[in-house]
């Protein structure tokens, strides 16, 4: 079985897109073996380089991720790209023919000569087109959104998403699979060794957009009593995004010694040691297919605060304190209480130790390799 993934996402700034991808393709080659996992679109080390020039797709990768930033738009560009793209692509599949094709950026390029299956991570687009750049809503109505009913299989991330796919996209539950996302070895507890950065903060991890709800979460924070603000400083992580505007504003409303920490992206190597600083992780998202950073938190032994919609209580379960996030004050309460309650905080720590555990890239693998051969059978 030779597996084709597109790898345009493993690209900077990796976030949870390119983190599934790398993290599955790598899972899968240890249960296939060596060359059975192709890789579209990127250089990572140790993989096959595929058909593109060596500087363009880089070039375009940073292009696309600084349209809605300082480059602002590029009329047609998103559509260009993947016109050239599928051409590129279709040139590398007659060459190696895959047995199967797996998108993983909702891109779909065309493949005629073997099943393709996709993963949709959620549907936010879908249901909150507000909160994306307009080229990126134009992209997927035309490359998604209009061809995703002809793939073989849809894969997904939590039951919730499941849910989101059958009722937005009208695709048959019997064509869905939820392969729950993994947490990196890497992510597990150990000492607070984070150079430069306060003895005890809170946390708060994810790109720099309007979903992740960062204007309710400082907001909650400034309403904290000072002398919690100065003993747990705000640290807020994550590439800048896109609708920042509202979030400039809140953050001009700190007084200069007391605004909170903007670190940008943080490459992967330096998580472990962010989140293991922290003395709680705050996750206020107002929309996630599964909220991958939860996971991660939970397996460092940092305790957490998530929003209680979408696919979050069912990824954290019981092993963290999930409120409103749409709740300024619900948000505040319940931060307060975990940062005057030292004791909780242990509890719910040691909680999301175990509870991280029962999420693996190995399991995660296994679930989509049998999706694939259920795909290939259809074929036969």
């Amino acid at each position: 079985m030779k597996i084709l993934f597109n790898g345009l996402s493993v690209a900077y700034p990796i976030s949870g897109v390119g983190e599934y991808t790398v993290q599955l393709g790598k899972a899968l080659e240890s249960l296939l073996g060596d060359r059975m996992v192709f890789w579209f679109g990127t250089n990572l080390p140790g993989h096959r380089r595929v058909d593109l020039d060596n500087h363009i797709p880089t070039f375009a990768n940073r292009v696309q991720y600084h349209l809605s930033g300082g480059l602002r738009k590029i009329p047609g560009l998103t559509i260009m790209l993947h016109l050239w793209r599928d051409r590129k692509f279709r040139s590398y599949t007659r060459r190696i023919k895959p047995s199967l094709y797996h998108e993983t950026r909702y891109a779909l390029f065309h493949f005629e000569d073997g099943p393709t299956v996709i993963t949709v991570y959620d549907l936010s687009f879908v249901r909150h087109p507000e909160w994306h750049p307009a080229d990126r809503a134009e992209y997927l109505e035309r490359y998604f959104l209009k061809r995703v009913s002809k793939v073989d299989a849809v894969i997904t991330i939590s039951e919730f998403s499941k849910k989101e796919i059958m009722s937005l996209l009208g695709i048959s539950p019997d064509k869905i699979y939820v392969t729950p996302l993994g947490v990196d070895r890497s992510f597990s507890p150990g000492k607070k060794e984070m150079k430069g950065f306060p003895n005890e903060y809170i946390l708060s991890l994810g790109n720099l957009e309007p979903r992740k709800n960062l204007v309710t979460l400082l907001d909650a924070y400034r309403s904290l009593p000072k002398k919690l603000r100065e003993r747990f400083p705000l640290v807020i992580a994550g590439a800048s995004g896109w609708h920042t505007r509202e979030l400039k504003k809140a953050l001009q409303l700190f007084p200069r010694d007391e605004k909170p920490i903007l670190t940008g992206y943080v490459p992967k190597k330096l998580l472990p040691d962010l989140y293991r600083g922290a003395s709680l992780f705050v996750y206020p998202s107002l929309y996630e297919g599964f909220g991958l950073p939860v996971i991660e938190a939970m397996a460092c032994g940092v305790p957490v605060l998530a929003s209680n919609s979408t696919s979050l209580p069912e990824v954290v379960g019981d092993a963290g304190v999930l409120v409103d996030p749409r709740d300024v004050n619900h948000l505040k309460e319940a931060m307060m209480e975990l940062l005057e309650d030292e004791k909780a905080r242990r509890e719910l720590a040691e909680k999301g130790i175990a509870r991280a555990k029962l999420f693996s890239w190995d399991q995660c693998a296994r679930q989509t390799l049998s999706v694939y051969e259920k795909s290939l059978s259809m074929r036969e």
